[in-house]
């Protein structure tokens, strides 16, 4: 047997002659955690009255150095911390992802006898998980877990029963924002910025009651559909995107877009900082909010969503099977994705001219679409005319579609299709962060 000294602990390891060396090694050193972990938070709890208290242990208090603070003692109400003095401790257990942890947490008397509740910050007041477990749980759930499926592993690895309403208050605490915004300062914003709506059905307190099968009153409660719309930063020149903000709303209209637009304005994305081009599907209501607000900003309506409305106005005999259809159409398509691919600007109007002359007579529904608001599917070109007068190459592919921001949303679906509806707004806002912070 080996014993390895770990400051007062002792670790012992298995010797040669064990089989499972390394399991036991880790074993062994997974039971010693939680006591090496209790320790460093008994060490930070005293620290931190020890700032408070302006003194050391058993260092006499100077009455020159007398300061009012915001606890009170609950007796006489005195708020001068040097009426205060510890009063020995009392042990509270903290569940940790390396087990359950005893934490000795510092008392203090006033000289009146009266206790001084002190908010303490290493462990807030009635906590019992700590902030390891809190992130495990809502990583869990927006990985798609079920409250009960969290509940099983962690009764596992913590051998303690935890609780499904714990759970829930873990989750829901990070549903407290309906909205999310990064704040830029002068210079530092994205020069484009790609917005899109994702649409998720939730569950709203109809304001009403009702009785269940088991006799029980529960809330009446109705469905809806409801978008996040999303902001995804993009710097051209060196290819980085994140996600920038996100906000619940209640749909895509004009109101809608027009909050989310001035979220973003508040937020330092303007043009003086250093924004070019925001991007978008083609949505009324964002053309229309985008009009009142960043009118003096490039739009680039989105290739991939034209190219998609093109197709779907192609006219077909009504004679062809649906392969015939399906490769008469990706050969219209793939020629028409050849405008957007011109070096510049005027030799893609010269190639979309050839075109429309070419389809006229064949498909003149298809090119009525392709014509409405044709002018902002180039409006990349002249960004990147723009980037050429600061010395910078932007790429294309990062500036004519929001399809990047549209693959970064099957996470969001993949996730919100397992929960198939959301309970209530919370829940979905918690989800929306979780998922948010991968992104950003």
């Amino acid at each position: 047997m080996t014993i390895v000294p770990i400051g007062k602990v002792i670790l012992q390891v298995p010797g040669q002659e064990t089989l499972d060396f390394g399991l036991g090694v880790m074993r062994n050193i997974r039971n010693v955690l939680p006591s090496i972990i209790g320790r460093m938070l008994d060490e930070s709890l005293n620290t931190e009255l020890e700032r408070y208290l302006g003194r050391e242990w058993y260092e006499r208090r100077k009455r020159s150095k007398r300061k009012e603070t915001e606890v009170r003692c609950s007796k006489c109400h005195s708020q001068e911390r040097q009426d205060f003095r510890r009063n020995g401790h009392y042990q509270r257990g903290l569940a940790t992802e390396y087990g359950q942890v005893q934490v000795a947490v510092p008392q203090v008397k006033c000289k009146c006898g009266g206790n001084v509740r002190f908010g303490y910050k290493t462990i807030l007041p009635r906590q019992r998980i700590g902030a390891d477990v809190r992130v495990a749980i809502q990583v869990e759930y927006a990985r798609g877990l079920s409250y009960r499926q969290i509940k099983v592993k962690l009764d596992e690895e913590l051998q303690r029963s935890v609780g499904l309403r714990t759970l829930n208050e873990q989750v829901l605490a990070l549903g407290g924002q309906e909205s999310a915004c990064t704040f830029w300062e002068k210079g530092e914003a994205p020069p484009v910025v790609r917005v899109d709506g994702i649409w998720i059905t939730v569950m709203f307190p109809g304001g009403e009651t009702r009785r269940d099968k088991a006799g029980r009153v529960r809330a009446t409660k109705y469905a809806k559909k409801i978008p996040i719309l999303a902001a995804q930063g993009v710097w051209p020149h060196t290819g980085r995107t994140e996600l920038i903000a996100w906000m619940r709303a209640n749909g895509e209209d004009e109101d809608s877009w027009r909050k989310f637009l001035e979220m973003l304005w508040d937020s330092g994305l303007t043009p003086t900082n250093g924004l070019v081009m925001l991007a978008s599907d083609g949505s009324k209501g964002f053309e229309a909010a985008y009009q009142k607000l960043y009118w003096m900003v490039l739009h680039q309506r989105c290739v991939f969503h034209k190219l998609k409305n093109v197709g779907r106005a192609l006219d077909f005999p009504s004679d062809w099977d649906r392969q015939v259809r399906k490769e008469y159409g990706t050969e219209f398509l793939r020629s028409a994705s050849r405008i957007w691919q011109a070096p510049d600007k005027s030799e893609a109007l010269q190639v979309y001219s050839a075109f429309c002359k070419q389809w006229q007579a064949k498909q003149p529904k298809a090119l009525k679409t392709l014509s409405r608001d044709f002018n902002a599917t180039l409006a990349f070109y002249d960004a990147q005319e723009l980037a050429e007068t600061k010395g910078e190459q932007w790429p294309s592919h990062f500036l004519r579609t929001t399809s990047p921001l549209e693959r970064m949303f099957r996470e969001y679906r993949r996730r919100f299709r397992q929960a198939v509806l959301f309970q209530s707004p919370s829940g979905l806002q918690a989800v929306s962060a979780q998922l948010a912070s991968r992104f950003s």
